[in-house]
């Protein structure tokens, strides 16, 4: 009964998942088309996650993405802020 407290115990203190940078992306439009040409390609989109964050969707010059990758992210980003309000509220539990 001991190990599997301790397991439990050990399994509830994981790394944390860490985010570096900015949310948003500044300059909106401006600021990505930017941020895509640093990478060598041109701008698709822009992602909005609610008031938390934002991002840019780049893509090869010349390339057109099927409409089905762009419907696949949706998911992902649910998926992501989820889990960040999720670690938040583990945080402010752990606080009070």
């Amino acid at each position: 009964m001991r190990i599997l407290l301790l397991a439990l115990l050990l399994a509830s203190l994981g790394c944390p998942t860490r985010f570096y940078g900015a949310p948003k992306v500044p300059d909106g439009v401006a600021g990505c088309k930017t941020i895509c040409s640093t990478y060598g390609m041109e701008l698709t989109g822009m992602v909005a996650m609610g008031e938390y964050s934002d991002g840019c969707i780049c893509q090869v010059p010349g390339k057109q993405a099927p409409a089905s990758v762009g419907s696949a992210a949706a998911p992902a980003a649910v998926a992501v802020v989820t889990m960040i309000r999720q670690q938040e509220d583990t945080s402010q539990q752990a606080r009070h």
